[in-house]
């Protein structure tokens, strides 16, 4: 009986240990579980801390940038009749000009849309392939334009046909001339635009 007794309360012992290291266990493992996220946070904080730091100096220099580029972008020239010019210098994109002939175009001479371009107008298909590539390049310059414009800028219309332009109309104030633009957006780079400036009251 005591035997039995003494046996029982061994393996009961036995149980409690093994209860106890399995909870010991577990408990050691939530701490390193704990303890990784506690680190993680902290490196998150810090990683977060220094994006922000990076953000902000980018932010301050953006702005620098801005107000420096203030003084020469976006202003139009004055001359000395006390009318206003269009700054060609911030305009212009600076591309190389390149042979309208000798460019590959996206769309066929041959194909249907430029040869009925070319019956609408009354030109060759060549003249057509390069009037309608001028025609779809043509807002590159004329968001640079209106930008400089401002108040000054009153519409726009695309000349098609032989002699394809970008047609600004703006205020007496601004100076009227013609200006040729060379794209640079890879669609049409190269190919030179030609752009006028026209006085409407």
């Amino acid at each position: 009986m005591n035997l039995t007794n003494n046996h029982t309360l061994y393996i009961g012992r036995i149980g409690l240990m093994i209860a106890s290291l399995i909870f010991a266990g577990c408990q050691d493992t939530q701490t390193a579980k704990n303890l990784a996220i506690i680190d993680t946070s902290e490196q998150s904080q810090q990683t977060a801390d220094n994006n922000s730091h990076n953000a902000d100096d980018l932010l301050n220099k953006t702005k620098q940038s801005s107000s420096e580029s203030d003084d020469t972008t976006n202003k139009l020239i004055t001359t000395d009749d006390g009318k206003l010019r269009l700054n060609w210098a911030v305009i212009d994109s600076k591309t190389v000009q390149v042979d309208a002939d000798n460019f590959q175009y996206p769309f066929g001479v041959d194909s249907q849309p430029v040869l009925n371009y070319a019956n609408n107008f009354n030109i060759t298909a060549k003249q057509a392939q390069y009037a309608m590539m001028l025609s779809m390049a043509s807002p590159e310059a004329l968001g640079k334009i209106i930008d400089q414009l401002g108040g000054n800028y009153l519409g726009h219309t695309f000349q098609d046909g032989a002699n394809p332009a970008l047609i600004i109309q703006t205020t007496p104030a601004i100076v009227a001339e013609k200006h040729d633009y060379v794209i640079a957006d890879s669609f049409a780079q190269g190919l030179v635009l030609p752009i006028e400036i026209v006085n409407k009251n």
